[in-house]
């Protein structure tokens, strides 16, 4: 598993626009048993951060936080120009269980789609309670396993690696192979009932990199 580190600064005595034009970013760390902090990091560093590290833990240095584990559970953007405003880091126990969202990976190529059926993703992330070290990077969804049209794969269906437990509801899909139409509604008899139309991709929630919001341990 890849290593995420983030330098910490403490926070200066400056408004957060100040603090953004200056190419930095106020953040906040908090966690069960300590006081909130208010804190700030540098914009481009963590720019920088790949999509994976915003499901996994994040050590955190520097005079704010000595060394310090932890997640990114929130970041603030401005919506009229996806600049980031603020950010949460939740600093976790290593002996204690966390809920957190990690990526699906979808592998293979599913039998059923080579007989015209329309691959279906309901979901592209999964929430799962473990201990810290032991947060997946993803969790593999193998599509070979839908063999035939209108079959799907449920969360119940997914292989976890020890000490790692789904909380989505099992009998919830996470991606199915769908009949498509077989005549298009303009090749229809007049009268006759048009074809019930495919279900459209679900979509996804913002990238890892835009921070998964996991929820609070």
């Amino acid at each position: 598993m890849e290593k995420f580190k983030l330098q910490l600064e403490v926070r200066e005595a400056k408004t957060p626009n100040q603090l953004r034009r200056e190419g930095k970013i106020p953040a906040t760390i908090y966690g069960r048993g300590i006081d909130s902090r208010s804190v700030q990091i540098n914009a481009h560093e963590f720019s920088r951060l790949p999509a994976a590290a915003f499901s996994q833990i994040i050590t955190l240095d520097g005079q704010a936080a000595g060394s310090t584990s932890a997640l990114v559970r929130q970041v603030q953007r401005r919506a009229t120009s996806n600049q980031i405003l603020n950010v949460e880091f939740y600093q976790v126990q290593a002996d204690r269980k966390l809920t957190v969202e990690v990526p699906l990976k979808f592998i293979g190529l599913s039998p059923a789609m080579k007989l015209g059926g329309q691959l279906v993703e309901f979901h592209q992330t999964v929430e799962v309670e473990c201990l810290p070290k032991d947060i997946p990077t993803y969790l593999e969804v193998d599509l070979t396993a839908i063999t035939e049209l209108d079959q799907g794969i449920h969360f119940s269906d997914l292989q976890t690696p020890g000490g790692v437990e789904i909380l989505n509801p099992g009998d919830e899909i996470v991606v199915r192979v769908s009949t498509p139409r077989a005549v298009s509604e303009s090749e229809q008899p007049a009268g006759a009932a048009a074809a019930e139309a495919v279900p459209g991709v679900a979509a996804a929630e913002a990238a890892p990199g835009a921070a998964a919001a996991a929820k609070k341990a």
